[in-house]
């Protein structure tokens, strides 16, 4: 079964933990991590995922990440659509993660669609999932950094359509002022402000989501770049078009391409489900737009997706109430509501305790304006998250509602050109040699190491983590001059 010729693990074999025991079914995949591996816990039953990290370096990062999952773990993530850990153990010198069973990535489900792209009515429910999730990381003050197709699962994409969980927080931070400068985010999906280095915040994310959303409705990347220089050239070119007005959109979400390509192509007459799916359009590329403008403090929020025309679907709801559209979408957000009306229960408590012990600074994101490019019926309030109201009483309570740092009001209030972010101008606080970098980074993951024996033995309470990634000097070279030549460029 295993693939890797010094560490082998059959079919039938019996793997330990302190727990129980967990027999091999069949292999599932591997990586540059190692290996994972379908079992049963010969104790309950239950099938899980059993994930077993096989080279030192790896070992570190699934450590990290162990921690910051049973971290959120205790606050009830389970009920935010993150991937449910088990337990940890190590097994003939191997580090061993076992994870909830879930079925196939996105990324898989998608080439599997027809087409290979999606409905829009089946995008919505991925969408509000995952702004579910990135809502809650938000107040746990974690970042996922890698957000794309492949660490977005389906839960079961036959018993539960489009029920889906993020998974893989191996560079996960939460203190993303010592992240400045790493690499972050799978390439494709690589937000303005990592590209340049710049401060950045947990609508690194968004944007993400964006890009994701995207790729879902076209079937194809929306930034097939090769490297950063060829992902900044892209970037630079869409931000050129007057009309973009700060985000970025390509030609193939523009309402009259659509309009002409695929409605008026295929109904010489509409109807009214044609009518209501074209309104949807416009609702759907609204936040898109809104998820994917340049600059991070104009950017929507997790807890303002939750809220958009596009989620709660307002926009339809008051106009086309007899739809057989409507009627489409409606059922396939049901998936979204187990999470919704469970019981507040212990989960919130602990959730408005989190945000109570919070940093003022934590969050540098401003609201993005409201969708006013959508008809929306006002009698229709969005229903505001749980973890947002936490957040709220918590404010509240303190008496800190709309105060904050020095610092922070200084990022906040940093709105600017766009295309400014590629501006030589900006000072770049953060730039020095890659050596220099690399020092610093060495002495920081000794520190987090030693903090995580610490945690591992008891002598320590819960503690900040942070992933950093050490690039070498070539590496850093290049992205300079990638950088420089966009700047130039504009």
């Amino acid at each position: 079964m295993s693939q890797n010729s010094e560490f082998h693990i059959s079919e039938g074999d019996l793997i330990p933990s302190p727990t129980t025991y967990y027999l091999a079914q069949k292999y599932l995949g591997n990586g540059s991590y190692g290996m994972v591996i379908q079992c049963r816990n010969v104790t309950t039953g239950e099938t899980v995922a059993l994930k077993i990290i096989q080279s030192l370096e790896n070992i570190d990062c699934a450590q990290e990440e162990e921690v910051i999952l049973q971290n959120m773990k205790k606050l009830h993530s389970d009920r935010f659509n993150i991937v449910n850990l088990h337990e940890s153990f190590f097994y003939k010198e191997h580090y061993c993660l076992v994870f909830e069973l879930l079925d196939m990535d996105l990324q898989k489900f998608r080439q599997i669609s027809p087409g290979q792209h999606l409905q829009l009515k089946q995008i919505r429910p991925i969408l509000q999932q995952l702004a579910t999730a990135l809502d809650f990381m938000n107040s746990a003050g974690i970042i996922h950094a890698d957000l794309k197709p492949d660490n977005i699962m389906l839960v079961d994409h036959v018993r539960q359509p489009l029920k889906v969980k993020v998974i893989d927080f191996g560079i996960s931070c939460d203190d993303p002022e010592e992240m400045i400068g790493e690499t972050l985010q799978t390439l494709w999906y690589r937000s303005p402000e990592i590209l340049c280095e710049d401060r950045f915040s947990g609508n690194i994310d968004v944007w993400s989501l964006g890009c994701i959303a995207a790729e879902l409705s076209m079937g194809t990347p929306l930034f097939p770049a090769k490297d950063e220089k060829d992902l900044m050239g892209q970037i630079a070119f869409a931000i050129k078009d007057p009309q973009h007005e700060g985000h970025l959109l390509p030609h193939a979400f523009w309402p009259r391409y659509w309009m002409e390509g695929r409605f008026m192509g295929n109904h010489p007459v509409w109807t009214e489900d044609d009518q209501a799916e074209y309104c949807d359009l416009q609702g759907f590329m609204d936040l898109m737009k809104q998820m994917l403008m340049m600059s991070q403090y104009d950017r929507i929020t997790p807890n303002r997706i939750l809220q958009h025309p596009f989620i709660t679907m307002s926009h339809l709801q008051g106009s086309f109430k007899n739809s057989l559209y409507l009627k489409s979408c409606e059922d396939l957000m049901d998936i979204c509501q187990d999470q919704s009306s469970e019981d507040e229960g212990p989960g919130e408590q602990v959730i408005l305790q989190m945000s109570l012990n919070r940093e003022s600074s934590s969050s540098t994101a401003r609201p993005a304006k409201e969708a006013s490019k959508v008809n929306v019926k006002s009698g229709n309030r969005p229903e505001v998250s749980k973890v947002r109201r936490c957040e709220q009483l918590a404010a509240a309570r303190k008496g800190t509602s709309g105060k904050t740092g020095p610092n922070q009001s200084k990022r906040m209030r940093e709105r600017h050109d766009p295309s400014s972010i590629f501006n030589p101008s900006r000072k770049k606080r953060h730039m020095g040699p890659a050596g220099m970098r690399d020092s610093k980074a060495k002495v920081r993951r000794s520190e987090r190491l030693a903090a995580i024996r610490k945690v591992a033995s008891g002598q320590t309470g819960p503690i900040r983590l942070k992933r950093m990634r050490e690039e070498d000097d070539s590496v850093g070279q290049n992205r300079f001059v990638a950088r420089r030549r966009i700047e130039l460029a504009l």
